[in-house]
């Protein structure tokens, strides 16, 4: 494109400096209709209406939201992929005159196939546990409160849990064991007695 020639340059510079005369703006200003007043306390009506309409949209999203929520978790499964498997087994334990009697708890750990599963164990009061130390030993923990909790990963072929009592009564002992592949909640109802 050739250049702008400059008088033509300097002229178009003069006219957008030019500004309309004031009888031009009194009568385009004549023109328009008059703006109806409005008390200043409408507009604050307004605004609270807006964030009315706001409170009530939250108050109305947010039971669905959490219902949403529930169904994520319920979906997801905890990181396991198959629903919980529930089971109960019940024992009668023999106690010796003297010491405490020693059972293995048999947990359904098959069901994790290879994968390694969280443990968690929960035993009354005055029932001992023996737990994999972590360097192929045992760890012997006695419960001396109301309940006491273990946490631990099992392994495929680890040593089984063992658990003692040395008096006679009732015990529920609750493990719930968990992997990618299973959710496995376990009772042994042991019930002691002393020949």
């Amino acid at each position: 494109m050739p250049p702008i020639p400059q008088d033509l340059a300097a002229s178009m510079r003069a006219l957008r400096a030019m500004g309309p005369s004031e009888a031009l703006v009194e009568r385009a200003l004549s023109k328009l209709p008059e703006r109806p007043e409005r008390p200043a306390a409408e507009g604050g009506k307004r605004s609270q209406r807006a964030q009315s309409r706001w409170r009530w949209g939250a108050i109305i999203a947010a039971p669905a939201l959490a219902a949403l929520a529930v169904a994520v978790l319920l979906a997801g499964g905890g990181g396991a992929s198959s629903p919980a498997i529930e089971r109960s087994e019940e024992r009668a334990v023999a106690l010796p005159d003297d010491g405490h009697a020693w059972m293995h708890l048999d947990l359904w750990t098959h069901r994790h196939a290879e994968e390694p599963a969280v443990v968690h164990l929960e035993v009354p009061e005055h029932v001992r546990v023996r737990l994999p130390d972590g360097e192929g030993g045992a760890l012997e923990e006695h419960c001396q409160q109301e309940r006491c909790s273990h946490r631990l990963t099992r392994y495929r072929g680890d040593a089984p849990l063992s658990v003692a009592v040395a008096q006679p009564g009732r015990y529920e002992i609750h493990v719930r064991h968990e992997s990618n592949e299973a959710r496995v909640r376990e009772r042994f109802v042991l019930t002691a007695v002393r020949d």
